[in-house]
């Protein structure tokens, strides 16, 4: 309609659109997921108020409800959690479990509006009554009948709450079953499924790979959850003193009611048997662990307390320069702003001399939603580049791609274009880091056939194909800058990886 009406306009109002219904309901959505993570559920549930009005997904509208419930249940109050939760419960519960019907009592003046409600968020409403006061076996008989009479039974933290609550009532056995169909079929995502490896590998004593998932495939999640499943994990093993003593220390310091309640459960009751494990149990552990440690190397999320002070000091560096452009408009009066006296790129220039403007052009930027663009990509392919590489040889590829994208548009304008363009912006030297990071994961797919390192790299595959299709459709992108920056940001990513011998 705007192209049709205001075609001038077309472009502003269709970005602003993007941004309206696809980019800031994301973010809001990867927002309210990483306090869930961290346990701050009150924070959540208020968040979650105004995220539903973004984003009225399945479950959503009721969602912060929900979120409610468990940070009073986290407080204590467990008795107004359950009245909470009350609401949104299925109108029936299995008749032989007359525990799970103590637990949660149904009004039958309200049966008719349970049978209305969202089947998933009453699903969810009864797994975290359940998790809340660690009543595991009772959530398992709730979970098998609930299979038995419901075959769409939703693939989230009811399906996470069932395999950790086989572990921690002794049949790990059948834990080890069900995480492997789980990876093998992928029914759940990522993190749920990294996190369930997780509670396996606790469960086991495999300390290091219960580290390494929490530093890098599971950081998002609080410290105190961290702690908890590594002091499990210390207790599996043997390190009873060590683990009683994590444990213990968690228990003073946490103000999370829930993880105390089960910090009092872990230290009284018994953790699985590893003795009872056959050949085939131990040989998947093995598996799993490879897996985890393989994955937390080449997981594309980076590290939440990891140190990226390069991509950290371009990001500002990008941001001063802007607002010294913006002054410069400003004083000049010039509203058609050619970037000419602050260093952008001409062919014609650069061959009488002004060399320097191949590095200055990569710090300058056409309006606040180019570098807008640019840093929100920045921030996510610097930190994962920054992080894997160290920050010296990142820097090193950053410039070297930022150098070399602009030189060759210097090269390609002075042998075939007969006009020249004034080019500006940082994305040759992003684009070559998204080469960098197709770089990283080719080379552990290739040397260490770990899983993850392929399935990223096919996303960098999609993503570059993404972007020449942008570029193509796109007449302001320079696709020479473009590609010619992740082309030489992949050599040098490899040049950097075979050099340190990673």
């Amino acid at each position: 309609m705007s192209w049709y009406f205001m075609p001038d306009l077309t472009v502003k109002i269709g970005i602003g659109a993007w941004i309206i219904s696809v980019l800031i309901p994301m973010f809001s959505l990867q927002r309210l997921e990483s306090l869930v993570d961290k346990s701050e559920y009150l924070a959540a549930s208020r968040f979650a108020k105004w995220v539903r009005w973004l984003a009225p997904t399945d479950g959503m509208w009721n969602y912060h409800h929900l979120l409610a419930g468990i940070a009073l249940a986290q407080a204590g109050q467990i008795e107004t959690a359950h009245q909470i939760f009350d609401r949104y419960q299925p109108a029936a519960l299995p008749p032989q479990s007359s525990s799970s019907a103590a637990l949660v009592k149904v009004d039958p003046t309200r049966r008719k509006q349970k049978l209305s409600s969202p089947t998933a968020i009453g699903r969810s409403a009864t797994a975290l009554l359940y998790r809340a006061t660690d009543r595991w076996s009772e959530y398992i008989t709730w979970f098998r009948w609930r299979l038995t009479t419901d075959r769409d039974l939703d693939r989230g933290n009811t399906l996470v709450y069932y395999v950790r609550a086989l572990a921690e009532t002794g049949d790990l056995h059948r834990c080890i079953i069900e995480v492997n169909k789980l990876d093998r079929d992928r029914l759940i995502n990522n993190q749920q499924l990294n996190l369930l490896k997780m509670y396996l590998l606790a469960y086991c004593g495999r300390i290091d790979a219960v580290t390494q998932s929490c530093q890098n495939l599971l950081s998002t999640y609080s410290s105190d959850i961290h702690q908890f499943w590594i002091g499990t994990a210390e207790l599996a093993a043997g390190k009873i003193e060590t683990g009683t003593a994590t444990l213990t220390q968690l228990r003073q310091t946490t103000q999370d009611r829930c993880i105390q309640h089960d910090i009092d459960w872990r230290l009284s009751q018994p953790l699985p048997d590893l003795t009872q494990l056959s050949s085939l149990d131990r040989e998947s552990i093995a598996q799993i662990e490879a897996a985890i440690l393989q994955d937390a190397r080449y997981n594309v999320q980076t590290p939440v307390n990891a140190r990226t002070p390069v991509t950290n000091l371009l990001i500002a560096i990008n941001v001063l320069i802007f607002c010294a452009e913006l002054a410069w408009q400003y004083k000049s009066g010039d509203k058609k702003f050619t970037f000419i006296p602050l260093g952008g790129l001409d062919a014609s220039l650069v061959l009488d001399g002004q060399w320097w403007r191949i590095i200055t052009a990569n710090f300058l930027h056409m309006g606040i939603l180019h570098l807008g663009m640019n840093m929100v990509a920045l921030l996510y392919l610097g930190k994962f580049v920054e992080y894997r590489l160290g920050s010296f040889r990142y820097l090193l590829a950053y410039l070297i791609a930022g150098l070399g994208s602009m030189a060759t548009i210097t090269y390609i304008d002075t042998r075939w274009i007969a006009e020249h363009q004034i080019t500006v912006g940082a994305s040759g030297a992003i684009m070559g880091m998204l080469g960098a990071m197709g770089a990283i994961h080719l080379r552990g797919w290739r040397q260490a056939k770990v899983a993850a390192a392929g399935r990223q790299f096919q996303a960098v595959l999609f993503s570059v194909g993404f972007q020449l299709v942008f570029d193509l459709t796109n007449g302001h992108t320079s696709i020479v800058g473009h590609f010619s920056g992740l082309i030489i940001g992949f050599l040098v990513g490899l040049a950097l990886l075979f050099l340190s011998k990673e």
